[in-house]
């Protein structure tokens, strides 16, 4: 899906959301903002076998709120960042994705801007976590150092 901006960067995206409406509109607003969509899907098994069937990974895989198939992607390929959107910003959740080594964290009721914001950071090679759990990132950094 291609609106015709160009990517400058060629950076890919994939979108794992099992709400479509939710979905639609991240992908919109991705490829509004220059990013390309390698692939979207509704849960973590469609996505695994699309990304056995595609041959080609993302730059980043947004995944809304699925931690099993975050940890799966990761123990698989370390490398990928995978981007969380999530409600939960609960300290015990929110640590335990950061264990995994999630490279971002957007709270799904936070400026619909964010996720573009988070996905331009990932593209420099940043990390990005929403303000909203600040706090929980700060202190799980502090106790890894």
């Amino acid at each position: 899906m291609n609106t015709g901006k160009e990517n400058k960067n060629n950076f890919c995206v994939a979108v794992i959301d099992d709400n479509a409406q939710l979905r639609d509109m991240s992908v919109k607003q991705l490829e509004n903002s220059g990013y390309t969509v390698l692939f979207q899907t509704g849960n973590g098994q469609e996505a695994l076998q699309k990304l056995k069937e595609h041959g080609v990974w993302p730059d980043v895989c947004i995944i809304e709120e699925d931690f099993a198939t975050a940890k799966v992607l990761l123990k698989k390929h370390p490398d990928l960042k995978v981007l969380i959107s999530s409600t939960e910003n609960d300290t015990e959740r929110v640590r335990d994705v950061l264990k995994a080594g999630v490279s971002g964290y957007v709270l799904k009721f936070s400026d619909p801007e964010e996720l573009v914001t988070a996905i331009r950071a990932l593209s420099e090679n940043k990390k990005y976590f929403s303000v909203g759990i600040s706090g929980i990132v700060t202190e799980y950094f502090k106790s890894q150092s």
